[in-house]
């Protein structure tokens, strides 16, 4: 494929698009699927005033890229677009699709970049681009994942798309990128299993927070949310006076995360319960406290 001057090369990062120190999940939005069609028809059927029928397909692209450094996105999408539409034969039109994609991205039209990163996939599988534009792919699915206490389908599907990734990409430069999303995925989900469990730890429901927080542990290990949910099933079980249970779990929670932040709390937990469990062995004097509150709970209580 012949490099054009100032033509983008594959390996550009998200930095250069996306603005620093702007999370993910803080960029999120719905579109209906009316908007996508009536988008797509509009676009499709008039050509924007300051492109030149005449211009070739690399002309176009120069266009487009100059609008791109000035973060010009409706005149760059414009040109991508045009591209695609009258230049199809092109062997630039894979370039185009990758910037329309991420225009859609900074337009916040996650839906319509999700449909042109898979086009670029399917009709374009040996492009340099395909596995970037995999992750993209993903990346704009989870953008339109909804908050943590909602449902999150999208998420779900985020994740299929970068497991995809993953099987189909091994050897990827995109592959760093990827585990950081896919962190941010399961970080998300597992959120609403915890908040679930805190939710039935605050109401001295003890076994039915330890159902979530084992459901959290068993699918999550790796989330940020995993210390806390072991934390709080050993607790639970010493606010319940089983003192047995207590000490086996908070040795578990040491075990698995050491130099965790709720660490030397669960030294000083551990140590006060075996003083107990040896004073009461039968462990059934009742609780240790009983005052639903939780010491793995800091400030809001909801962000690891």
């Amino acid at each position: 494929m012949r490099v054009l001057p100032g033509r983008r090369q594959p390996g550009r990062r998200l930095s250069e698009y996306h603005q620093p120190g702007q999370r993910l999940s803080e960029r999120r939005t719905r579109i209906p699927l009316i908007g996508i069609l009536l988008a797509l028809f509009v676009l499709s059927a008039c050509s924007p005033p300051d492109l030149d029928p005449a211009w070739t397909a690399e002309e176009l692209y120069d266009y487009g890229m100059e609008r791109v450094e000035q973060e010009d996105w409706l005149d760059a999408l414009d040109a991508f677009r045009a591209i695609t539409l009258s230049h199809s034969g092109s062997d630039i039109v894979d370039d185009a699709l990758y910037h329309q994609g991420v225009t859609h991205i900074k337009l916040e039209e996650y839906p319509l970049a999700v449909v042109v990163f898979r086009r670029l996939i399917t009709d374009f599988p040996q492009s340099p681009f395909s596995d970037e534009s995999q992750y993209q792919l993903a990346y704009a699915t989870f953008l339109q994942s909804n908050p943590p206490h909602l449902t999150q389908d999208k998420t779900f599907e985020a994740i299929r798309e970068l497991q995809f990734f993953l099987d189909e990409y091994p050897d990827s430069e995109w592959s760093a990128e990827v585990h950081e999303l896919l962190q941010e995925c399961f970080d998300k989900v597992a959120e609403k299993d915890y908040r679930i469990g805190n939710l039935y730890f605050k109401m001295k429901d003890w076994e039915a927070a330890r159902l979530y927080y084992g459901e959290l542990l068993e699918m999550y290990p790796m989330s940020n949310w995993a210390s806390r949910a072991q934390y709080e099933i050993a607790e639970s079980y010493a606010r319940e006076g089983k003192y047995r249970e207590a000490i086996e779990q908070f040795d578990i929670f040491i075990q698995s995360f050491p130099g965790n932040e709720l660490s030397e709390e669960a030294g000083k937990r551990l140590e006060n319960l075996r003083s107990s469990y040896v004073e009461a062995p039968a462990a059934g004097d009742g609780p240790v406290s009983t005052d639903g509150s939780s010491p793995a709970e800091f400030g809001s209580g909801n962000t690891p």
